[in-house]
């Protein structure tokens, strides 16, 4: 003890002597025992952890040397639940300031929630000398707070084409989730037509059972099954696209790369397996003009009608 003392003594005695043959004696005095002073800001951001995120947090911090010496410091990081990169040692002029970082990086799906972490400095050496022995700790704990996310994605099954007014669509879908806490999901459908709108179309009723998946953390999936039936008096073909969303998404303005595509076309009026008028009709691509043709065709029968009539007159007067 009494050798560590005397050890302690005679480095001072070095030290303050080297500094005395360099610097001015007010500087000396304004701070004899090397010391430096550690700030860190606190992370502005979250650290996400969803599949594809970086998975890191970045704190900026600054080591303050208010001596005349020439400070080597030894920076200490604690990560705790996180992995860290840092400088392990800096050397801080006399009277300057010297900024660094420290990264933090976490885990795939790791808990949200706050995490600290811990940021040391300490001087061990002041112009060239070991001063380990006397020089204190600068600490300075810092909070980390990771996300929670929920990330699904899913695999629409077979469905969708053209359909006549009256007839149901059924789908199906394949919904695979990840999480890095328990949570429950929910899904819903939306009906979106080819000129962006997305209000629900007027007499289409959505019949399918609530889809939702009850997520563990790590991953779960679930098949969900859907049923819109469309209205048997339908005016105008529909056409556009069915998508299954996320309860809380925000509905698209057009139709995205995972959707159903669905046209919806008025019933045909046919004398039995006859149709008068659809893309299968007898008058094709002369829909437009049924009503004059069956018009030209109804004048033309009842003209036939009556000359005929006028006919047989004829014949039972001459008889």
């Amino acid at each position: 003890m009494v050798m560590r003392r005397d050890a302690v003594v005679v480095t001072l005695i070095l030290l303050v002597g080297t500094i005395g043959a360099f610097v001015p004696v007010s500087s000396a005095q304004a701070g004899i025992f090397p010391e430096v002073n550690l700030t860190c800001e606190e992370p502005t951001e979250e650290m996400e952890v969803y599949p594809g995120a970086t998975r890191t947090v970045l704190v900026n911090c600054k080591l303050e040397n208010p001596t005349s010496y020439n400070e080597q410091v030894d920076i200490t990081i604690q990560a705790g639940a996180f992995a860290a990169a840092g400088p392990q040692s800096a050397t801080v002029a006399g009277n300057s300031e010297l900024d660094f970082q420290v990264v933090f990086r976490g885990e795939e799906t790791q808990s949200p929630g706050q995490f600290p972490v811990n940021i040391t400095a300490k001087v061990v050496q002041a112009n060239g000398i070991d001063v380990s022995l006397f020089t204190s700790e600068e600490s300075v704990e810092l909070m980390i707070e990771v996300a929670a996310f929920v990330s699904c994605q899913q695999n629409l099954g077979q469905g969708g084409g053209t359909l006549e007014a009256g007839q149901l669509i059924v789908f199906s879908t394949s919904i695979s989730c990840t999480s890095n806490e328990d949570s429950t999901t929910k899904f819903r459908l939306v009906m979106i037509s080819d000129n962006g709108d997305s209000s629900w179309p007027s007499g289409f009723v959505d019949q399918s059972a609530t889809c939702e998946i009850q997520i563990q953390a790590g991953g779960s999936s679930n098949n969900c099954q859907f049923q819109i039936t469309t209205p048997s008096n339908l005016a105008d073909t529909w056409e556009g696209c069915i998508v299954v969303l996320e309860q809380d998404w925000d509905t698209p303005d057009s139709c995205p790369s995972y959707r159903i595509d669905i046209k919806v076309e008025p019933k045909t009026i046919g004398i039995g397996a006859l149709e008068l008028t659809g893309n299968n009709s007898i008058f094709g691509e002369y829909e437009e003009e049924f009503p004059i043709i069956i018009g030209g065709v109804a004048v033309v029968l009842v003209l036939t009608i009556l000359v005929v009539v006028i006919r047989r007159r004829r014949r039972s007067f001459d008889d």
